[in-house]
């Protein structure tokens, strides 16, 4: 008998189982007579792309989207779309156990809050807030050589917490495929994944970016729903490559840009879609029909604003620590990787939630590519992030507690350099005794180990290495 060990089977076998919108600061709409025009030159180098339908319509019609009830003024059957969201509604709270009643509710409010909310209150930097254009030739057939060579491993089933609808987990199974894990010889695609799309997005953009974050590969199977939502920061400016499927019929985004306008974009292998995550309202309310699909997402943030971590640190004394540092680098020649960043940025101080985003964001941005005598603010936290050792060591020579001082949303050095990958960063961390157990957010986050598996995946170096410092797995919301 012929043994069958690809993934896709892997996968097959644990899955069995209107008129067009505009949005008012108050998320009132202006209707318009305008219906929506299909732009899709699918040989164009950077078409944008909608997918031929015969009505327009707006948001509330398909899905709720900025309200739990349907309109039924558009070309779909309010009452057949309603009994479907009801249904994924009652999937989710099925999984809920007694005290965990009211989570998927809750999700559901706050996914629809943020929706008719945060686009008027956000910084747009493009006139729509998407384009699908093509992936360099380079970057897809790495893509390509990736995705071939892991069809005879097992993929990592991904986690959701009690109450998430991002997705109909409770359905439908999803999977994460580690883009960094040695044993498929990939370790290059990151960072091809980066210079690659980087250039391309910033051109997009109008501004130059920093990358936020770039998960590993993600794929969504049989019957797969994504409830219409924005981005959490700092995922600005981002871009979604479609990288392999196995479908029956085309599994579109329908998205509203800044026009309003209700478009349905569909992506196929060598294609990717550029969009403004924290302004584009994107969803994929019907079910997947097929087996897989198979995409990487990638975000950047507009460079050029920060706050300082540390105020008990001047901007003086950290240039002059972080200059030493750099003239004591043998890398020197390559180093441009720094922080500047001294104002809030825009879409996060005229943001309706500016409390809550503005420590997430000061927490999670990430390096950036600067000239060196733009460095004002260099902390522990952003050198450990930056994998930055030598200027991390410098800091702490200057202020030997300096590298237990935790943030106010609870981050160490530590959390940092896992969320980097820098594993000598973290190792030179333990051994200086910060704790591999300490956990974010006042005891209630997560652990370093835990945080690693969930930006990294269970496969990654980073968290061979905490396992085999003894750390535990505490997950947020957990008791200790």
């Amino acid at each position: 008998m012929m043994r069958t060990t690809s993934a896709l089977v892997i996968i097959q076998l644990l899955c069995a189982g209107s008129q067009a919108l505009r949005l008012t600061s108050l998320g009132s709409l202006y209707e318009d007579e305008a219906p929506i025009q299909n732009n899709n030159h699918e040989n164009g180098p950077s078409s944008a792309a909608g997918d031929d339908i015969s009505h327009s319509y707006g948001v509330d019609r398909s899905f709720p989207i900025q309200h739990d009830n349907l309109l039924d003024d558009g070309p779909f059957n309010r009452r057949e779309r309603q009994k479907f969201y009801h249904s994924f509604m009652d999937g989710c709270r099925a999984r809920e156990s007694n005290s965990q009643k009211g989570r998927c509710n809750q999700a559901e409010a706050d996914r629809i809050a943020t929706n008719l909310n945060q686009p008027s209150r956000t910084k747009n930097y493009t006139k729509v807030g998407y384009e699908k254009v093509s992936v360099p030739t380079k970057l897809v057939e790495s893509l390509n050589h990736f995705w071939k060579a892991h069809e005879r491993h097992i993929p990592s089933r991904s986690y959701f917490e009690t109450g998430s609808t991002d997705i109909n987990h409770w359905a439908s199974g999803h999977f994460t495929m580690s883009i960094d894990d040695e044993q498929y010889h990939s370790n290059y695609l990151r960072g091809l994944i980066w210079e690659e799309t980087k250039p391309i997005l910033e051109k997009w953009a109008g501004v130059e970016l920093s990358p936020s974050s770039l998960f590993g590969l993600q794929i969504y199977t049989y019957e797969a729903v994504m409830p219409h939502r924005l981005d959490t920061l700092p995922f600005v400016i981002n871009a979604i490559i479609h990288v392999a499927d196995k479908i029956d019929k085309p599994w579109p985004i329908e998205l509203y840009g800044h026009d309003g306008v209700a478009k349905n974009v569909t992506l196929e292998v060598g294609s990717m879609l550029l969009y403004e995550g924290q302004s584009v309202i994107m969803g994929r309310p019907y079910p997947m029909a097929g087996q897989y699909q198979a995409e990487i997402f990638i975000s950047f943030e507009p460079l050029g604003y920060s706050r300082q971590h540390d105020q008990h640190q001047t901007e003086s004394l950290l240039s002059s620590l972080y200059l030493n540092s750099w003239q004591d680098s043998a890398r020197v020649a390559k180093r441009t990787d720094v922080m500047d960043k001294t104002v809030v940025p825009p879409y996060i101080a005229n943001s309706f939630w500016e409390d809550n985003a503005y420590g997430r964001w000061k927490q999670d941005h990430p390096k950036a590519k600067l000239n060196i005598e733009g460095v004002k603010t260099v902390t522990v936290h952003t050198a450990a992030a930056e994998g930055d050792l030598d200027t991390l060591k410098a800091l702490e020579k200057e202020n030997s507690d300096s590298i237990f001082f935790v943030d106010e949303n609870g981050w160490t050095a530590l959390h940092e350099a896992v969320r980097g990958g820098h594993i000598n960063v973290a190792e030179y961390l333990i051994n200086k005794g910060l704790d591999v157990n300490f956990r974010t957010h006042n005891g209630t986050g997560g652990s370093p180990l835990w945080w690693a598996k969930h930006i990294h995946g269970e496969s990654h170096v980073m968290v061979k290495f905490l396992e085999g410092k003894g750390a535990k797995l505490l997950a947020p919301g957990k008791n200790k």
